[in-house]
């Protein structure tokens, strides 16, 4: 097989999960923050939040222009993917 048939295969799979997720109505770049959340907050302590600023320096999402990402951010949110701690109107986030 070659890398572009892998390729394709791989990326086959990755819509039947997010359609299986009902992740198909997202944007690549709130999937994108999805995709950078996720590890990120693997890698803290029970409870604690994913500062924005450490998902915007991901490599998932490096290259969103900050309208975009802070518009994906807001999307996420309000579909509530996401949420804020309590008290808190942006900057830290965990997934639902």
């Amino acid at each position: 097989m070659s890398n572009l048939e892998q390729y394709a295969a791989l990326k086959s799979m990755l819509h039947a999960m997010e359609k299986d997720l009902a992740l198909t109505d997202l944007s690549s770049a709130e999937k994108a923050i999805l995709s950078a959340v996720a590890p990120l907050q693997d890698a803290l302590n029970e409870g604690e939040f994913v500062s924005s600023r450490s998902i915007k320096s991901h490599p998932l999402c490096a290259d969103l222009p900050n309208p975009t990402f802070f518009r994906a951010l807001a999307q996420l949110l309000k579909r509530q993917y996401l949420y804020l701690p309590e008290g808190r109107a942006k900057g830290l986030y965990r997934l639902k």
